[in-house]
């Protein structure tokens, strides 16, 4: 490690984001380090893509790898109801998207895909540094960054480097270091989760696609994500108070909302845990700013929202394609400031805010958003939603449909689907 290399890109992070953005700056030609804190592999939650993601992997020459490695093809999505079966089901081929050639995406094992997405850019020119972490950045007199400190075995050395980015994910270094992270003050949901086997999929159409089970709780819902054709991601997410008032084992408690949704028990009567259940919380927050002089903050450093619609590795990936667009830009005009920055975070933020209202409405209908579905006038739009099409409101008119439907059955005295939406607030 060269320690005089201030024309560096600094990275923290290997994850998505952070290995996204140094194959993008690779590509381009700026020389760039990931200091990730952890050893690849590792474990990590969230391992479905939606389709916008294809488009990244394909501009990033990674698509070739990600079909070489066999990775489960994620055609559709479907839905089920709390307290009887049935199902509704979407599938990607309805909306084709410009640039992407192929009707699917992927589950991935994150473990897997970390990984070879952070060998990527290695290969591309990034250098990689695992195990190392990143302590502090560092700041000039006038309040740029100026590099970052790293700590390996035991001791601290100083990095210089040109621009600082903030890939560190839920550990989000340089938005405590500054202050400026802020919990969601709606969403405090929790999961409870685990790989399993001979989860039974002969019931749906088709078993690689994402499969969402409404539970008979506030805000509560549960996941079928296939890892490989054997194993089978399944959790459990409601509000942290439905767990800490459970008063149960993780055990327990994902048993007992596995029995409470018909569908849910039938696919998971003969199935066999594989690995230790993990828990999940703090799930939604965001960073008061994403960017300032000589630095910027991408993937889930940035922005958290919700997963219920496996959003964080897209927001991740687009978050390095539009970081990157600002900090070539950047180098070639020798502007390092938050105000040639600030587009790249003007951009993101329109993004996770449409996300955030779609995921709002959302838990809002819960088992009424099957409405539309099976709506034609609207189908294709939440389609778009779901294939992570997300970044002008303006073409997304069906959260607004949204919110005049369930208005309706608000203000509607003895409306059919009284009683049937959550008492989230929408405002």
């Amino acid at each position: 490690m060269n320690k005089n290399e201030s024309d560096n890109v600094v990275i923290i992070g290997g994850g998505p984001a952070g290995s996204a953005l140094g194959c993008y700056l690779s590509k381009a030609g700026i020389k760039n380090t990931i200091f990730e804190s952890a050893n690849h592999p590792r474990d990590h939650v969230g391992e479905s893509m939606v389709m916008s993601s294809v488009r990244v992997f394909d501009e990033l020459d990674f698509l070739p790898v990600m079909e070489r490695e066999g990775f489960v093809r994620k055609y559709g999505a479907s839905w089920h109801p709390p307290i009887e079966k049935g199902e509704a089901d979407i599938a990607f081929n309805e909306f084709p998207q410009a640039d992407i050639h192929q009707d699917y995406t992927y589950h991935v094992d994150r473990k897997k895909f970390d990984l070879l997405l952070l060998k990527h850019a290695e290969s591309l020119g990034t250098k990689v540094y695992q195990g190392m972490q990143v302590t502090e950045i560092l700041f000039d007199e006038n309040k740029y960054t100026r590099g970052v400190r790293v700590k390996i075995a035991g001791q601290e050395m100083d990095v210089p480097a040109k621009m600082v980015v903030d890939a560190s994910g839920r550990a989000t270094v340089l938005g405590k270091q500054l202050k400026v992270k802020k919990n969601d003050p709606i969403f405090d949901q929790f999961a409870v989760h685990a790989w399993f086997e001979n989860v039974d999929k002969s019931q749906v159409e088709s078993s690689e696609y994402i499969h969402i089970y409404f539970l008979p709780v506030q805000r509560g819902w549960a996941w079928q994500i296939p890892i490989t054709h054997e194993i089978t991601s399944m959790g459990i997410v409601a509000e942290k108070e439905v767990f800490k008032g459970a008063k149960m084992k993780p055990e327990e408690y994902f048993e007992k909302y596995v029995a409470s949704n018909p569908d849910l028990a039938h696919a998971m009567r003969n199935a066999k845990r594989v690995n230790e259940f993990k828990m999940e919380g703090d799930y939604s927050y965001q960073m008061d700013t994403f960017a300032g002089n000589g630095f910027v903050m991408i993937g889930d450093a940035a922005r958290f929202v919700d997963p219920i619609f496996s959003s964080g590795v897209s927001v991740a990936l687009f978050s390095a394609k539009y970081s990157s667009e600002r900090i070539v830009h950047a180098f070639a005009t020798g502007d390092f400031s938050e105000a040639n920055l600030k587009p790249y975070e003007k951009k993101l933020r329109s993004g996770t805010a449409i996300w955030y209202e779609f995921i709002r409405l959302y838990y809002k209908l819960l088992p009424l958003f099957t409405h539309f579905i099976k709506s034609k006038e609207h189908r294709v739009e939440i389609l778009r939603l779901l294939q992570g099409e997300v970044f002008d409101r303006s073409e997304v008119p069906v959260l607004d449909a949204m919110r005049k439907f369930i208005k309706v059955v608000e203000t509607t005295p003895g409306h059919a689907f009284a009683g049937q939406l959550s008492d989230m607030s929408i405002d």
